[in-house]
């Protein structure tokens, strides 16, 4: 009898080791995939979303259900991914151990600066998963030469090590110029490259022509870190004058008066796209100009106000013209005054858009246009309301409601484009209803005046904010980022600044 209980012993010890067993062996496992995957809390397409996969990279396997992998996706977090979407392998001791040293050696950071790219990989040839803004908290979790490697609200992936602030290392370190001792610095040749980091490898994000006028923020070495698009990029100081050289050199004293081509045009109180409007012209407003400041006409207004308009937005007459009256009060024009405009900025947080070929986002460049845009209608007394002013996701259900509780009176979605084609340029123009048409119709034809764009006409299509749009939308596809002249020709100050001044005066028309 007894012999008899210790037979049976044997295979349920067995049995109870099975389990242990698995579980070991699993753990020596790692999973990937050359597509991006959904990262789930549970093992079932019902449970919710926490995270997506980098393509390309392993993760070391926690538990196999057969349908479902459990993945370790680092910083203590775990999630599930379909099986039949990533391929397994064999993970060696050696990376075992560098997945607990991330572990054990992360540690708390901040993003400094606004708009910085996270990419796939340690350099600026990986793609580029989401921007992050300042003061964002990351965990810092490896460096390989100039790069880190973090994770975030946003995911897990690589920035530039300039860009990530270690709470460990001493806070002075990362001190830049603050605004008020920023330096003045004018471009001294046409078209130089502005880069992402310090160094001929970064990537070039956008360009300068000759004679603008910038505010240095930083210094690093032979590089000046400037205010460039909304952001900040970094470019080579010997392409640069000192701000005694802009006093001499850049300014050019003239007596002749410029006429403004476009209602909607900003009259600045610097000669920069960043400094803040004193007025807004219209098509055909005259005044005398006394200084060419760069790319700037420094102008007189009869206020004793003194301003600033861009070269490339004007005509110059040799002929004295009287000073235009103020255009403090020419915003208050009856076509818009009182319209609610929801100007609806493409994409946003999670959702970059489209990459342009030199990596410009499309969510960034939108509200580049969209801000430019309401400027000039709030200066003329309209209701502008945003759908989004930030980079946060908002679902497109979410722009419709806005478009139809504050009963737009027009409802623009702003976006750049992009095709397989390189070759593909120009702007097109979209609506769904026939009460939208019209609206598509007149912002398309003074857009394509204006910017000599490659005309791609109006079309239908049932865009979800135009479908389930009750107010009069549309949709403006600006121009492809995936052709590589198109991406710097609409990335380029005048371009915003032309482009948006044609949506003003598309609506002006519209309105009348």
């Amino acid at each position: 009898m007894i012999k008899k209980q210790h037979i049976w012993l044997i295979p349920i010890m067995m049995l109870m080791l099975v389990p242990a067993i698995q579980v070991k062996a699993e753990s020596s496992q790692s999973v990937h995939s050359t597509t991006v995957l959904n990262i789930r809390e549970g093992p079932s397409l019902e449970d919710p979303i926490i995270g997506k996969t980098e393509s390309g990279t392993s993760y070391k396997v926690l538990a196999d259900n057969g349908d479902w992998v459990e993945i370790d996706i680092g910083n203590g977090q775990a999630g599930w991914v379909a099986a039949y979407l990533v391929t397994k392998s064999e993970t060696s001791s050696s990376e075992d151990d560098n997945s607990q040293t991330d572990s054990i050696t992360a540690t708390k950071g901040t993003i400094s600066e606004n708009g910085v790219r996270m990419r796939k990989g340690p350099g600026t040839n990986y793609q580029v998963i989401t921007t992050l803004s300042i003061n964002m908290p990351v965990t810092i979790l490896s460096n390989e030469g100039n790069w880190t490697k973090i994770h975030s609200e946003s995911g897990t992936g690589w920035v530039n090590s300039q860009y990530v602030v270690d709470e460990n290392q001493d806070t002075a370190e990362a001190t830049e110029v603050s605004s008020a001792d920023s330096q003045t610095a004018i471009v001294a040749e046409d078209d130089i490259n502005v880069r992402d980091t310090a160094s001929l490898n970064g990537e070039v994000i956008g360009k300068l022509a000759k004679g603008t006028v910038i505010h240095i923020v930083g210094e690093n070495g032979d590089w000046a870190k400037i205010q460039f698009s909304g952001n900040t990029g970094w470019v080579y100081q010997n392409l640069l004058e000192s701000g005694s050289e802009v006093e001499k050199g850049s300014k050019k004293s003239i007596d002749t008066s410029i006429t403004i081509l476009h209602d909607g045009t900003n009259i600045r109180s610097e000669a920069s796209v960043h400094a803040s409007v004193l007025s807004i012209a219209g098509e055909g407003d005259s005044y005398k100009a006394t200084e060419e400041v760069g790319d700037w006409y420094k102008i007189e207004l009869t206020d004793g106000q003194v301003g600033y308009v861009a070269s490339w937005i004007v005509t110059e007459s040799a002929e004295k013209q009287p000073a235009a009256a103020s255009t403090q009060d020419s915003g208050e024009k009856g076509d818009l005054k009182g319209k609610t405009i929801v100007i609806d900025p493409g994409h946003g947080g999670k959702d970059s858009g489209t990459i342009g070929a030199v990596g410009t986002l499309e969510k960034t460049l939108t509200i580049r246009t969209a801000n430019l845009l309401a400027e000039k209608l709030q200066a003329a007394g309209s209701k502008v309301v945003f759908t989004r002013q930030n980079d946060v996701f908002i679902t497109l259900q979410d722009r419709v409601n806005m478009s139809s509780f504050y009963k737009a009176d027009a409802f623009i979605s702003i976006h750049y484009d992009s095709i397989k084609d390189s070759n593909v340029r120009g702007m097109t123009s979209y609506y769904y209803s026939s009460s939208q048409k019209e609206l598509a119709n007149v912002l398309h034809e003074s857009i394509i005046e204006a910017t000599q764009m490659k005309d791609r006409g109006v079309r239908k299509n049932d865009y979800f904010v135009l479908r389930e749009n009750t107010q009069p939308a549309t949709l403006l596809e600006l121009g492809y980022l995936s052709n590589q002249q198109e991406e710097g020709l609409v990335s380029s100050q005048k371009y915003q600044e032309t482009v948006s001044a044609a949506i003003y005066e598309g609506l002006e028309n519209y309105f009348q």
